[in-house]
């Protein structure tokens, strides 16, 4: 129940809507109930049954048989129209209120997404957000259409019909809903086999197409080591059981519709007997039997409806808890009720004011007992130029990411401008960090778009300047479409250093106070490295500057050099502007 509720209020904004189409969906079931009446009323105005005089809409006992053909053929023909465009105007209706929802738990996805904590990032497999994101999500829109709208369709349907029967006829009815039993266990029973052999053959014919995609791939090794004998039996095997798995899903198909079709078969003449004696009798007129027959036909859909409603909501109830654990996942710490504002950091001497960095016995773990750092402290002055080298998985990257609070330390401060960044906005302490990561991100866009990432309404010249300074615009203008061109996924390809260069290009255009620098030319060949380097040179004066890296090259940019192992720091004195 709380599974539904919390889909539920995704179509809370749509409350008018949601009953308009329920009215759309009541207003087809009665005219679906109303379709075999004009041919019955027409029959029994020929009976000429003194009790059954001719209804006003087939034009009273004034009109002559063929008027009467004509309206009841008019008006059994308008019924089904009728029915017709009511179901499509309700279906589309329950459609689009599915779709418009599915939209916005996905936005509320990628909300909740982008203001994760880092520790729930990584504790979380990347392709089982995804999928969270992707397919589970559509489990909104099917809870809504298929446990809400169909099951209640069904059942209101199912008590309309047989409440219109027991009017008619009781003993009839209970001939004519006697076979509903036998007709959901049938849908039952044989509907899951079907379903599973459906299941086990999709996955069969899935082999082969793997099987033969393989053959394609490894052609050259198949013919060097003359195994095409080989690979043809494997693949003929694969084949075979495929055929099979097809031919027992069409094999329960046809006895499951052999077995639906004797069930109607049974209540089709339990009606003509039963309804046939008491017509004899004058109990009931051969229109109403003619209503009975016409509802035992109507009967098969919602019984249907419902006997895979149970499977469907519960298939669809794991996504939607899926969807609903995702969005109520732990966020980033929220700020402070009254943030201070962010401190000047311009380039003074240490004695005029408090460092710009300042980290004081600072611990965290990703794991509490399991510290990364442990008890560090150093300070960075307003425009000075900090290196972290050390051994891989000594902290130094965990320690450039607790600055602009991508993690929270366990205990200890971290100070900017003598002010603890626990205090000041997050979004405002992030505004004043450019941060040039290892692996440098490309979006799906222009490149013009992936510089002016970093800055909103950035205009054309300064992206180009940006990317002059960054020492890219000479290979960007190189492109095909230039600073339009598209690159990502699927478009155009950049090398590593053109890559890294874009990167830089953001953190110039962002220009921040504070830059942080995480190995940002480990993977750059010499060329691209010098590039890179002179770029960061322009990019850091002014600025006060923390760079993890191994790279002698890059070390002599910094005027101090600190060495990270085993979760403390200390000074180094390897590289440095003293040995530059």
């Amino acid at each position: 129940m709380s599974t539904l509720l919390g889909v539920l209020r995704f179509y809370r904004a749509d409350a008018p809507r949601v009953l308009g189409v329920i009215a759309l969906m009541l207003l087809g079931i009665v005219a679906d109930l109303l379709k075999p009446w004009p041919l019955a009323a027409l029959v029994d105005s020929w009976s000429r049954n003194p009790g059954h005089p001719v209804p006003f809409f087939l034009g009273g006992a004034a009109s002559d048989p063929a008027a009467q053909v004509a309206i009841a053929a008019l008006l059994t023909g308008g019924l089904h129209i009728l029915r017709a465009a009511l179901c499509a105007a309700a279906g589309y209706g329950s459609i689009r209120l599915g779709l418009e929802a599915l939209a916005r738990v996905r936005g509320e996805i990628v909300q909740r997404l982008q203001g994760w904590s880092w520790r729930s990032q990584q504790r979380s497999n990347v392709s089982d957000l995804v999928y969270r994101a992707s397919w589970d999500a559509y489990s909104v829109q099917t809870l809504f259409q298929q446990g809400i709208m169909v099951f209640g369709a069904s059942i209101v349907s199912l008590l309309l019909m047989a409440g219109v029967m027991l009017t008619l006829d009781r003993g009839l009815t209970l001939v004519a809903l006697g076979v509903a039993p036998l007709l959901f266990l049938v849908i039952r029973f044989l509907g899951g086999r079907m379903n599973a052999r459906g299941e086990a053959a999709r996955e069969a014919d899935a082999q082969v197409t793997s099987l033969v995609q393989q053959i394609i791939q490894s052609l050259p090794l198949i013919q060097s080591y003359l195994r095409s004998r080989l690979t043809s039996a494997r693949f003929e095997a694969s084949a075979v059981k495929a055929r099979d798995a097809r031919l027992s899903q069409h094999g329960c198909e046809l006895l499951y519709s052999f077995c639906v079709a004797t069930v109607f078969a049974i209540g089709v003449a339990g009606l003509i007997w039963v309804g046939g004696g008491r017509a004899l009798a004058g109990a009931l007129t051969i229109g109403q039997l003619l209503i009975f027959l016409s509802y035992l036909g109507q009967l098969y859909e919602p019984l249907n409806q419902l006997s895979h409603v149970g499977s469907t909501v519960a298939t669809a109830g794991a996504g939607a808890r899926r969807v609903l654990e995702l969005l109520r996942a732990p966020l980033e710490t929220p700020d402070v009720a009254t943030p201070k504002d962010f401190p000047n950091l311009s380039a003074a001497p240490a004695s005029v004011g408090p460092p710009a960095i300042e980290f004081e016995n600072v611990v965290f773990g990703y794991d509490p007992l399991k510290p990364v750092l442990r008890g560090v402290s150093f300070s960075a002055g307003a425009g000075e130029a900090v290196a972290i080298v050390g051994p891989s998985g000594a902290g130094k990257t965990t320690l450039l990411h607790l600055l602009p609070r991508f993690f929270d330390p366990d205990s200890g401060s971290i100070r900017v401008g003598g002010v603890d960044v626990a205090q000041l906005r997050r979004d405002e302490l992030r505004s004043r960090v450019a941060v040039l990561f290892q692996e440098s991100a490309l979006l799906t866009g222009t490149i013009a778009e992936n510089i002016g990432f970093a800055k909103e309404g950035a205009t054309r010249g300064e992206i180009v300047a940006a990317a002059k300074d960054a020492q890219a615009h000479e290979f960007i203008e190189g492109l095909p479409q230039g600073y339009d061109t598209v690159v990502g996924d699927g478009a155009a390809r950049l090398s590593v250093g053109e890559r890294q260069r874009v990167s830089l290009a953001r953190a110039f255009l962002k220009d921040a106070p504070i830059l942080l620098l995480d190995e940002p030319t480990s993977a750059l060949d010499a060329d691209n490295e010098r590039l890179v380097i002179e770029g960061l040179k322009r990019l850091a004066r002014g600025r006060t500057v923390l760079v993890v890296t191994h790279r002698p090259a890059l070390l002599a940019i910094a005027s101090r050099v600190l060495r990270c192992e085993g979760g403390l720091l200390r000074e180094s004195l390897e590289g440095g502007r003293s040995r530059a």
